[in-house]
């Protein structure tokens, strides 16, 4: 068999868009040079991968079977590539940090001068985002460390660790008709409408979702805002809802039978990169658990 890396590749692409052509821009090259990728690949296992039959190609039961291996084999190479790229120690003094756009600001701030001052010529780069936003930059490599709510899918190609939590309180906007209600409980909460936190595309929510009424946004400070104009009630980090911004328009409220666990705070990282010496500091330093008492 004389497969390549860039055929598999190109044959996750079309199967995940679905469309050669999809698969084409999102790769950068012309329509023809996927077909002729995919063509060459089926070749050389003497399998047909696509029934293209159809207006849009679609993926046999072989390739079906075949694109769960191939996914593990690219995932296998980036890991390969990682390590090495780890072990040969090319960029000891480069960090580029994603950050949960609604982790507590003073333990971020915390994060920063202590790493200035253990690694004093270290060139950093502070990204802020979604969790979906982090999720894409570690794995396309823009970003080296992530810290994040979790929100971000179980994903083969990054690895993570718990590294504290936030609390979570129930608000309403100060207008918000909830606060005349005589007593507020998850009967009380499904009469309105919910503003719910989901990460972007994902929509198996069950475990949060209380109301039949439902907005949903994958950013935490939008659904903040929502709340305070009130557009719904919404779960939220008890420090987005006293950032200075919004401190007074939230109202926290109390639900007699619900309880709001805090929300977990992971670290992320490409798997394979474990022996990077600013990865072990990263994760020795979050060991302190900073985001769960650093509530502002």
């Amino acid at each position: 068999m004389k497969w390549t890396l860039e055929q598999l590749a190109t044959f996750v692409a079309a199967a995940d868009a679905a469309s050669f052509s999809a698969a084409a821009r999102q790769l950068g090259r012309a329509q023809s040079a996927v077909s002729t990728a995919i063509a060459l690949l089926e070749a050389s296992l003497d399998t047909e991968l696509f029934d293209r039959s159809g207006r849009l190609p679609s993926l046999t039961p072989a390739g079906e079977a075949l694109l769960a291996e191939a996914r593990e084999l690219l995932r296998q190479c980036q890991h390969f590539d990682n390590r090495a790229l780890t072990l040969g120690n090319k960029r000891p003094e480069q960090l580029t940090l994603a950050l949960d756009e609604g982790l507590p600001y003073p333990a971020e701030l915390e994060l920063v001068q202590a790493l200035d001052q253990a690694f004093p010529q270290l060139e950093l780069t502070l990204c802020h985002g979604s969790a979906a936003n982090i999720a894409e930059w570690l794995r396309a490599g823009y970003a080296d460390v992530g810290l994040a709510f979790r929100r971000i899918p179980a994903d083969a190609m990054l690895a993570s660790e718990p590294v504290g939590a936030v609390p979570r309180v129930l608000v309403v906007g100060s207008q918000h008709p909830l606060l005349a209600e005589p007593q507020i409980n998850r009967r009380t909460l499904a009469r309105y409408r919910q503003l719910l936190v989901t990460p972007r595309f994902v929509l198996d929510d069950a475990d949060e979702r209380i109301s039949p009424q439902l907005w949903r946004t994958d950013s935490l400070y939008v659904i903040a805002e929502q709340a305070a104009m009130g557009q719904g009630w919404a779960v939220l980090p008890l420090n987005i809802v006293r950032y200075p911004t919004l401190n007074g328009q939230l109202v926290e409220i109390h639900a007699s039978d619900l309880a709001f666990p805090a929300l977990e705070v992971h670290l992320y990282w490409r798997a394979g990169q474990e022996a990077a010496p600013l990865l072990q500091w990263l994760r020795r330093y979050m060991a302190k658990a900073v985001f769960a008492r650093s509530v502002g």
